[in-house]
């Protein structure tokens, strides 16, 4: 009784008491052999061990589908992260993500960054425990992430991130500055969800900057072009190309009539070649991705993702071309210099 004595009276300093190891080394030492108690103290300390992530172990990204957008936006993780490593895992549609994502959750990592709106459908409700920051979603508030866009403070408990509406608001701003009001055309895709948010927007957005919005459906390569013959009939003098995925499937016949100087092109598709469009407005997935990384280090550090509110950000890219854009302007073209 004298050695617990002195083991638990002190100067104002922790008792051995104080930590849980040493009070089943006192009470144990009492009553079992030592093989024993080594035995139980290394059990101890490897179920500490296990209670939770290394503070080296990978951050999971998980996301799709593969694409120019998805590779800058992973490039600028990785580079946002360091030293910290990544590991990627990407799925399609076709091949679905269910499987992907179990084998992710599986690995128990520190933080899961999800890229993409059908990537956040899917985890958001399979993953109620492990951290979740998301990104290159447009409007997170039907993937059941969160409920309400007028709250983005309230969300589910282990997810956070950031929400990037399509630059349409700056592409028609930006074009009526440098075109003057005009008719706008858009072709939409109406089994494409992406494309039909985007041509509410749309239409919502282009009265408030003068411009008139002129619509067509279209959901294979004929009716595309009969759609641009209606927009075309029906006065419109700028096609707008909008950053959805089935806008790529009319969207290089869009660009070579613009190349041709048929019609302007505005383009929002930031897989699609600059040629032919007379601005180009596009979203900075770079600077998305560092503003994401932003975020996960945060989540890293310790900060509790239901105290960080969802963010709106959408960082964009502008060019101009300048031939086209003094053609359509009336400028004749500038002169060239003779070599010396």
């Amino acid at each position: 009784m004298s050695v617990v004595k002195a083991a638990t009276t002190g100067t104002g300093g922790p008792s051995v008491f104080d930590c849980f190891l040493c009070r089943i080394y006192f009470h144990l030492c009492i009553d079992f052999s030592r093989p024993v108690l080594i035995f139980i103290l290394i059990a101890g300390v490897l179920g500490l061990s296990a209670c939770g992530p290394a503070a080296d172990a990978p951050v999971e990204v998980f996301g799709g589908p593969d694409s120019q957008r998805m590779a800058e936006v992973v490039a600028a993780l990785k580079s946002g992260l360091k030293p910290r490593p990544v590991r990627v895992t990407l799925v399609s549609p076709a091949t679905g993500g269910d499987e992907a994502l179990r084998r992710v959750r599986a690995r128990h990592p520190p933080l899961i960054v999800v890229l993409g709106t059908g990537a956040l459908t899917l985890a958001a409700p399979a993953e109620k425990r492990i951290p979740l920051v998301f990104a290159m979603v447009g409007n997170p508030y039907f993937t059941g992430a969160a409920a309400d866009a007028r709250h983005p403070e309230i969300h589910q408990r282990n997810i956070t991130g950031i929400a990037s509406p399509p630059p349409v608001a700056a592409a028609l701003e930006r074009g009526a500055r440098l075109l003057g009001p005009r008719r706008w055309g858009l072709v939409y895709d109406p089994l494409d969800g992406a494309s039909l948010e985007i041509k509410e927007r749309f239409e919502a957005l282009a009265p408030t900057y003068g411009l008139t919005p002129l619509t067509e459906a279209a959901s294979d390569a004929f009716g595309d072009r009969q759609a641009f013959d209606k927009l075309t009939a029906a006065g419109a003098q700028v096609f707008y190309l909008p950053p959805a995925a089935s806008a790529a499937r009319y969207g290089p016949m869009l660009l070579e009539l613009g190349r041709q100087r048929r019609t302007r092109v505005v383009s929002s598709h930031p897989e699609l070649p600059a040629p032919g469009a007379i601005l180009r407005v596009t979203t900075d997935y770079r600077r998305l991705g560092e503003e994401a990384a932003a975020v996960a280090r945060r989540v890293l550090a310790g900060e509790a993702p239901a105290r960080i509110p969802i963010m709106e950000s959408t960082p964009i890219s502008i060019a101009a071309d300048e031939s086209l854009l003094n053609f359509w302007s009336g400028y004749p073209p500038l002169p060239r210099r003779k070599a010396p």
